[in-house]
């Protein structure tokens, strides 16, 4: 606005100059006018410059509002925000506890499920079951997947478990019915101690009862048991004594017995490597037996034969020691005795040298077939491990190929390969035990030649000094 009076001012000067003297009327008109216009421009200004100034007063006082707002919403905002996240964490631990709720629970409905299959195949392979089997319906709901047993499930669990516990604690005789061992239905006298052993007797022969879930019947089990345990059985029927023999699992180990093989079974079980070690058994024995004779018959203690060398030695009576030790030849020793009588008038070396050579040419006949044994002792585990090893590649290649559900699989293979390490240290150990007895027996012989050797040694040279200082 002010720019615009200043313009008019200057149109103005620019009027005076050149409008002419005689037109100062108009010119007073003009500049009245103008004067006029300027002061409403002014009036104008001045009233937009008020206004201004009041609307940008408001501006302000309304900025000043705002902000204050703006700060107000964000601290509810923050607080907002807060309680959001407070929210949302109750609700994730919500969530966790429902979660952890319902694994719990259905882990309680796997147990609830579990127990009740176990429940059921036990009164199905119980021979007390016949009691019960009126509260087997609910047993059979709590094993359906979609529905969770109740506390009426669970109490009536409870109770066919309780009812089992009570008749399996009992012993009963009764005259009843099961299958022999030929298949075929018979009637006996049949003892029932607890839910676990079962026993018959009819005449004079007893055994164990087991109770067949496919047939629903008592069978007798298979095979033929230990004398001991059938005369047991017989004596408890007959009140003989107070106590039977008790099979806890229901006829399996009695049956497992009864199927134990002899020994020409459990040497085939044992695979091909089964025969080089029983093999090096019979070599064994064969040059066990020969050392032990050829051993046996050399005695260990030969004191009375130098002895008696020695007074032939003293009386010069030189045909008699060598007699003497040609009659016992069979002993080294003596043979050691002869060879240095051969050397009585030769010097010390000499003798100790024929005395030493002597020594050694027994020592082969002595030691004769010992580094065999010793050989054979450590072959035989070998072999043992060796059959063990492939047993079990055997197994593992089976088990590729059938999986290992089934666990007898896996324990026969495994004991079958067993066999071979325990056949072979069966072989080795005696064989070990056995060579240390000949190596010690050989010792003792020869320490026993080079004794008696040097104190021939010393025999010879005295009687040699004794002569010369005659």
């Amino acid at each position: 606005m002010k720019n615009i009076i200043k313009h008019l001012f200057a149109v103005l000067l620019l009027f005076s100059v050149f409008i002419p003297l005689s037109h100062s009327s108009v010119w007073k008109k003009a500049v009245s006018q103008v004067s006029r216009e300027i002061n409403q421009i002014q009036e104008d200004t001045q009233e937009t410059q008020n206004i201004i100034n009041q609307e940008k007063q408001e501006l302000k006082t309304e900025l000043l509002k705002i902000n204050k707002d703006v700060e107000q919403d964000e601290k509810e905002l923050a607080r907002l925000k807060e309680s959001f996240d407070l929210l949302l964490q109750e609700e994730q631990d919500l969530k966790n506890e429902i979660e952890t709720g319902e694994k719990q629970t259905q882990a309680l409905a796997n147990v609830l499920r579990t127990a009740a299959k176990d429940t059921e195949t036990m009164i199905e392979n119980s021979p007390v079951n016949e009691k019960i089997l009126s509260m087997k319906p609910g047993l059979l709901s709590m094993t359906y997947p979609d529905r969770f047993p109740g506390m009426d499930d669970i109490e009536n669990l409870g109770k066919i478990l309780l009812a089992e516990m009570e008749s399996g604690g009992k012993i009963q005789k009764y005259t009843g019915t099961y299958i022999d061992e030929h298949g075929n239905e018979t009637s006996g006298e049949i003892i029932q101690a607890g839910r676990f052993s079962l026993y018959y007797k009819q005449g004079e022969k007893t055994g164990y009862l087991r109770f067949d879930s496919k047939i629903q019947k008592l069978a007798a089990v298979p095979g033929t048991l230990p004398r001991s345990v059938r005369q047991d059985i017989k004596n408890y029927y007959e009140g003989k004594q107070e106590y039977i023999p008790l099979d806890l699992t229901g006829g399996i180990i009695a049956e497992q017995v009864s199927k134990s093989g002899n020994i020409e079974d459990w040497l085939n079980a044992g695979g091909i490597l089964v025969w080089p070690i029983l093999l090096i058994a019979v070599v064994s024995l064969i040059i066990s037996l020969e050392r032990l004779w050829s051993l046996g018959r050399i005695p260990v203690q030969t004191d009375k034969i130098m002895d008696k060398l020695r007074q032939m030695a003293g009386k010069g009576d030189w045909k008699g020691c060598r007699e003497l030790c040609t009659a016992r030849s069979h002993m080294p020793v003596c043979n050691v005795l002869s060879a240095g009588l051969q050397y009585r008038d030769s010097d010390k070396e000499v003798l100790e040298n024929a005395m030493e050579e002597s020594i050694l040419k027994q020592m082969p006949r002595l030691e004769r077939f010992l580094t065999t044994l010793s050989v054979l002792a450590a072959i035989a585990p070998l072999l043992g491990l060796l059959g063990t090893v492939t047993g079990m590649i055997h197994t593992f290649q089976g088990i590729t190929v059938f999986g290992t559900s089934d666990p007898k699989m896996m324990s026969g293979g495994i004991s079958q390969a067993l066999i071979t390490t325990q056949l072979g240290l069966a072989v080795a150990i005696p064989i070990i035990i056995i060579h240390h007895f000949f190596d010690r027996r050989v010792e003792k012989i020869i320490g026993d030649m080079e004794e008696k050797g040097t104190a021939l040694i010393t025999t010879l040279i005295n009687i040699r000094t004794s002569f010369q200082e005659n």
